[in-house]
């Protein structure tokens, strides 16, 4: 199930989007997807809050009397990596799009042609990204996270503590063999002790004692596995 967010603050806009949406994956037979509809930045920020978030995003550049492309970056500061499709009636900012990421840029009044070519670029990349994300079983839960925003991992009597994007913790009970195992299918993780697990993609520097990561995050590693 693709999740798909459309943010523009005319109804009829998201109307027709939504109408495009549902036609394309008709005539396509893809997967089902859930369609979001948010008239305002502030109804999208709010869903972010409560973190809700979407395999691809729709979104005007003028939302009212905000910008797109302003949050945008506010989707990429947080860490989300989902395919942005801008739409709009102005090439004003279609540089800056660019900067972020964007995947199209479309004119309004729509295509329907280009816009289904959007979407099947969109989707082929929201699902290559879905194929890194791991579920970890919490007790409570099913938590599903990006390879590539895992930090670190640490091992506390059977539990492995797993902290990722922006100093956020589960738990999850298994060994820190089984976990390593389940890492290392992707690459780029390294056992550190006998309680460790660094993911390499997120390591700033290394010095003799600690390890200091990309967002602040450091800890402190076992004497002689500096090398």
């Amino acid at each position: 199930m693709i999740k798909i967010a459309v943010c523009d603050d005319e109804k009829k806009v998201l109307e027709e989007v939504s109408s495009y949406i549902k036609e394309y994956l008709e005539k396509t037979k893809k997967k089902e997807a859930e369609v979001h509809c948010f008239q305002s930045i502030e109804e999208l920020i709010n869903s972010l809050e409560q973190k809700i978030t979407f395999d691809i995003y729709l979104l005007d550049v003028y939302i009212g009397e905000g910008l797109g492309t302003r949050l945008a970056k506010e989707l990429r500061r947080k860490g989300i990596e989902s395919p942005i499709i801008f739409l709009t009636s102005s090439l004003e900012h279609a540089p800056q799009s660019f900067e972020i990421g964007t995947l199209r840029y479309l004119m309004k009044p729509l295509d329907p042609i280009k816009f289904y070519e959007a979407m099947e670029v969109g989707i082929a990349v929201a699902e290559k990204a879905n194929e890194k994300l791991i579920k970890f079983h919490t007790g409570k839960e099913i938590k599903c996270i990006n390879v590539n925003h895992i930090v670190y991992t640490e091992a506390h009597a059977h539990y492995q503590y797993i902290t990722y994007e922006g100093g956020k913790q589960i738990r999850v009970r298994m060994t820190v063999t089984e976990l390593f195992a389940k890492l290392m299918k992707y690459g780029g993780f390294i056992r550190v002790g006998s309680a460790y697990i660094l993911n390499l993609r997120n390591i700033k520097n290394v010095s003799t004692s600690e390890v200091h990561f990309y967002n602040d995050i450091q800890i402190n590693i076992p004497r002689g596995k500096h090398a």
